[in-house]
């Protein structure tokens, strides 16, 4: 099979690779491209209401850097970004929150994407989240693919909250997911959910794809969390303070957590114990994973696949998550990660990796072994979707 020609459509940057949702298209990339495709990629952003914005600018740089004239830029104007929210307001006040398929959808994309195929001719276009899908009713292209990266249907019953970002009905994303024959999954649970929505498209089940990174045991009694400003990661850290950590500091006085990330600026402020760091932005995740063998994922909400889950196992690191991390992993039966919400079983995992080094070579190979044969079924997965005709 030849390498195709493949445009991949998103509202979600590539760089700088923080947010999961943002390293989950990186990944996703990177192993197109491994797999011998030329890949272009359209960034779908909105016009700033000031006249200088420096992130958005930065954002723009990176990604040129990376992807050269390979990178193609739709900008939302002003006018319409104040009608996105204005419905925002108008569905909160008069839906319950629910967005409509469309709701975000950009004027005039279709008719850019329809002359950027007539003058590129892509052999597949996959593009990122249900509401971002109206041009394929439009645009022809011979192989199409939705990422959808969470379900929205009734999302905020789900994690709890009166409304959240996206938040729709079943009839609305299945509006948005029938509009392929194709569609990506991050998880099995998912998967499951989507087929039904869209009966007629064949469901992918893609979780990501992780490089596998040595890194050397460490020895000390630290623990790591490296993550994004999202609330949920937010929430998940302070049930870890509240609900587990106070018991790991009584058995082990001389613990640190050290965090790391763009969560640490709202964290900023907050009365923290005294053996809690904020290390700030991390620059290469690399340096950060050499600093302890221990790596949490204290999530409890949100959907999807938990990226920083699999980020720390295949930095070979001892990984240990609130249960709802293993919500539709990959061969949970074989998971080299911990979860559990009963402090007496953190301390006991603890207790055994910091007093037998053995344990925590064990858990690196499993690791390394684990994260191989993921990435040697999602790139099944990839080659299964290509081979389309």
């Amino acid at each position: 099979m030849g390498g195709k020609k493949i445009l991949i459509v998103s509202k979600c940057p590539t760089h700088p690779v923080i947010a999961g949702n943002c390293k989950f298209i990186f990944n996703q990339v990177e192993l197109l491209k491994r797999m011998g495709n030329d890949v272009y990629f359209l960034f779908v952003q909105e016009k700033a209401f000031r006249k200088k914005n420096r992130s958005a600018d930065n954002t723009i740089e990176e990604m040129e850097k990376y992807w050269g004239d390979h990178l193609l830029v739709f900008t939302i104007n002003v006018i319409n970004k104040l009608w996105i929210n204005f419905l925002l307001k108008y569905r909160t006040r008069f839906n319950n929150g629910y967005m409509k398929c469309d709701d975000e959808y950009p004027w005039g994309f279709t008719h850019y994407v329809s002359d950027l195929q007539r003058k590129m001719n892509f052999d597949c276009c996959i593009t990122n989240y249900y509401n971002m899908t109206k041009f394929f009713e439009k645009v022809h292209f011979p192989l199409t693919g939705i990422t959808t990266h969470d379900y929205f249907s009734y999302k905020n019953l789900l994690i709890g909250e009166k409304k959240t970002w996206m938040a729709t009905t079943p009839d609305e994303e299945a509006k948005g997911l029938q509009r392929s024959k194709n569609i990506f999954a991050l998880n099995s649970e998912e998967a499951i959910f989507f087929s039904k929505l869209a009966p007629k498209s064949k469901v992918y089940n893609v979780y990501s794809t992780f490089d596998n990174i040595e890194t050397p045991i460490i020895g000390n009694h630290s623990i790591l969390y490296l993550s994004s400003s999202n609330h949920f990661s937010v929430n998940g850290l302070l049930w870890f303070l509240e609900e587990i950590f106070p018991s790991i500091v009584k058995r082990f006085n001389d613990v640190k957590l050290l965090v790391g990330g763009s969560i640490c600026k709202v964290l900023k402020g907050t009365t923290l114990p005294a053996n809690v760091k904020l290390l700030g932005f991390v620059e290469n995740p690399c340096d950060f994973f050499k600093l302890a063998d221990v790596s949490i994922n204290p999530t409890y909400q949100g959907t999807g696949l938990k990226i920083k889950t699999f980020e720390s196992v295949a930095y070979g690191k001892v990984t240990m998550t609130h249960p709802h991390s293993m919500i539709g992993i990959f061969n949970p039966n074989n998971s080299p990660v911990f979860a559990s919400i009963n402090p007496k079983e953190w301390i006991n995992m603890l207790e055994h990796i910091w007093t037998d080094i053995d344990s925590v070579s064990f858990l690196k190979k499993k690791n390394w072994n684990y994260i191989t044969e993921m990435n040697s079924y999602v790139e099944k997965q990839y080659y299964d979707f290509l081979a389309i005709q």
